[in-house]
């Protein structure tokens, strides 16, 4: 069976006649569309502003130029307007015209909109348009945390930021530190849209507090809120690079002592330059050949090892002066080297040993910690082969 072609043909004379939006067109209307009608926003809030735009275009194939004389949002079947205006503008053949209007929404839910456009030709006819349009409509929801948190590095900020959870914007943002019941500072942020967040930064170095309080005011929703957060100012922050001497041990030397350890770095930045040396005190002084030593850099909680010789005279220490460099200040400090308690074997070498004198037990020294000098064992030894040939002797002879 044959099917016959006039559906097709009354489905494209639709199409040329005007297309969607074109609404009740004959043959003597002008060729204009609704051919565009954006919401801003997409999913508006109750009491949020609403802006609907409607584009117009008059199509190339027209022969008239139209003014609109009217524009306005109505609820379906009803007079119930929600907003309108009114000569706004002219669009002449192959010309668009976007018109905005805005209006409210008190109650939430689906709103089904009529766009209505009016417009008249060169001959004074008029010609009316409608374009359906669904906007889903909330309850604002207004959710915002504040979070801070305490710089690590030597700059003695603390970064504060704001996050909106809501489905509303925040607006006229102010962010207050206080301590101590005082206000330190405040700053201001830009409009937060839901699940934006924004930053900003306080000098909190040196604040004499336990405790600064931040604190938020915002507006959402058309209502004035508040969120604050409380931080430790030092929270966070990094010790600076300190030089210790550990692990010494010290050793005689000649007329003088020799001193070896670690010089680690007890904080948490890098020491630079780091260089160690003999102090000044009486009875002591530096010996050839480390009087001083450059250790160099020390990153933070690492050490390197150093070693000093000192002239000692009966002193029961040795200071030892350490200069280092840390977050761009030289820092000199002071440790003293207790002999006598640098170890049992180290303090019985040491005690007694003062500049020029020769050690204990003469020239030769001593073998260790209570050995007998050189000389008597010798004579023990000569003694003892005297009294055995002697003994030998006397036996033959009998």
């Amino acid at each position: 069976m044959r099917r016959s072609s006039l559906p097709r043909l009354m489905i494209a004379l639709l199409v040329l006649t005007g297309g969607v939006g074109a609404v009740g067109v004959t043959a003597a209307d002008p060729a204009v569309q609704l051919s565009s009608v954006t919401v801003t926003p997409h999913d508006p809030n109750t009491g949020e502003q609403v802006t609907i735009e409607a584009t117009i275009s008059n199509l190339e194939n027209s022969d008239t130029t139209v003014d609109v004389t009217d524009l306005y949002v109505r609820t379906p079947g009803t007079t119930e307007e929600f907003a309108r205006g009114e000569d706004v503008g002219s669009v002449a053949p192959g010309g668009t015209l976007s018109v905005p209007v805005s209006t409210t929404f008190e109650t939430p839910g689906q709103k089904r909109l009529d766009i209505n456009v009016g417009v008249r030709d060169e001959d004074g006819r008029y010609h009316s348009y409608t374009y359906p349009v669904y906007i889903d409509v909330s309850e604002p929801v207004v959710k915002a945390d504040l979070s801070a948190t305490v710089s690590r590095n030597s700059s003695g900020e603390t970064e504060v930021s704001l996050t909106n959870y809501g489905n509303t914007n925040l607006s006229d943002i102010e962010i207050t530190a206080a301590a101590n019941g005082a206000v330190l500072d405040r700053n201001f942020l830009h409009e937060l849209p839901p699940e934006a967040s924004g930053t900003t930064a306080f000098d909190t170095d040196g604040v004499d507090a336990e405790s600064v309080v931040f604190t938020a005011n915002y507006t959402a929703a058309s209502v004035t809120h508040t969120t604050s957060v409380t931080v430790d100012p030092t929270e966070g922050a990094q010790v600076p690079g300190r030089v210790r001497l550990t692990a010494i041990e010290v050793s005689r030397t000649g007329p003088g002592v020799r001193i070896s350890g670690d010089a680690a770095n007890l904080g948490g930045t890098d020491a630079d330059a780091v260089l160690v040396r003999v102090g000044d005190a009486e009875s002591v002084a530096p010996m050839r050949p480390s009087g001083e030593y450059f250790v160099g850099g020390v990153e933070a909680s690492e050490f390197a090892t150093f070693e000093l010789t000192a002239r000692t005279e009966n002193a029961s220490s040795v200071p030892v002066a350490i200069t280092y460099i840390v977050d761009n200040e030289r820092v000199t400090t002071t440790q003293q080297v207790d002999l006598a308690a640098a170890g049992a074997s180290a303090a019985s070498t040491v005690e007694g040993v003062s500049g020029d004198s020769p050690p204990p037990g003469g020239a030769g020294g001593t073998d260790g910690p209570g050995g007998l000098p050189f000389a008597l064992i010798a004579v023990g030894v000569v003694a003892g082969g005297l009294v055995f040939g002697s003994g030998i002797y006397w036996w033959r002879k009998r």
